[in-house]
């Protein structure tokens, strides 16, 4: 598994509610200074760019996305090679972008348990957010603050049973940085003001290889190297397209869900009879 690589530190870990390692973990500067250079060049053109409006479902993320960024499939396949062959990540094209002024960033969990559908704050494209294990970020860009902060740990990585609102887990990220967490309730987490800097982080979710329902190519297999080509624009554009609507979330059947009131457990039990595990 990615955390018992060698260049991987454990800041805390626990198992989860189904029997699964989970923690935060972090790849110190482990970005090659080759793709950091690249990204800074193209950021340094971002700060002087309008930023592309991107639909989101909550307003805190419109205007914080920056527009996509070239050579991104390389930053992507390096950042796979860390969880290979374990887990894969969805496509992605952007970066999350904060700044001085922008508040930091509200306390959320990447999904509320596995096999539970939630209401995202952007369009899951792909449709594996309901079926992840992990959220990753890799870091970009010169910034002070912007630290990730775990209410539901106390500062020496124990879970809390009282005091939620008190001293917590914190970890201060910085550029060549990715920072790996359990995606459930018990590692909701935020992000502190940044108070310097524009502090870009490449967001991605983290799913078992097996469990991708058909929606990108994973990783290393003949059917993606086909896929991406040469890595230029008309391949990259290929790739951000889902290649199936997933059956098990159609928008008939995510309504349903919504409307069962049902949540985590229940939720699974119900929709995701074939799902569930044991």
């Amino acid at each position: 598994m990615f955390y018992d690589k060698p260049e991987c530190k454990t800041i805390v870990t626990t198992i989860d509610d189904y029997g699964t390692k989970t923690g935060v973990f972090v790849f110190k500067k482990i970005i090659p200074e080759s793709i950091l250079e690249s990204v800074r060049e193209q950021l340094e053109k971002e700060s002087q760019m309008t930023t592309q409006y991107e639909e989101t479902l909550i307003d805190w993320y419109a205007e914080k996305t920056t527009n996509p960024i070239g050579g991104i499939i390389d930053i992507w396949e390096y950042i796979s090679e860390l969880i290979y062959p374990e887990y894969v990540i969805h496509p992605s094209r952007n970066f999350l972008k904060v700044k001085p002024g922008d508040g930091g960033m509200f306390i959320h969990s990447d999904s509320p348990g596995k096999h539970s559908c939630h209401l995202l704050s952007q369009p899951d494209v792909f449709q594996t957010c309901c079926i992840i294990d992990y959220g990753l970020v890799g870091y970009f860009g010169k910034f002070e603050g912007g630290a990730v902060f775990y209410p539901n740990f106390n500062p020496d990585g124990t879970k809390k049973t009282t005091n939620f609102d008190g001293p917590c887990l914190e970890y201060q990220p910085e550029e060549g940085d990715v920072v790996i967490h359990g995606a459930f309730a018990d590692y909701a987490h935020g992000v502190r003001e940044v108070t310097s800097g524009t502090r870009y982080a490449y967001s991605n979710f983290v799913l078992r290889a097996e469990d991708n329902p058909g929606t990108f190519y994973n990783y290393k297999t003949d059917e993606y190297y086909k896929q991406i080509g040469d890595k230029s624009e008309k391949y990259e554009l290929e790739w951000m397209k889902p290649l199936i609507q997933n059956p098990q979330f159609t928008k008939e059947k995510i309504k349903a869900m919504q409307e069962s009131g049902l949540k985590g457990k229940e939720l699974a039990a119900e929709f995701f009879k074939d799902m569930a595990p044991e």
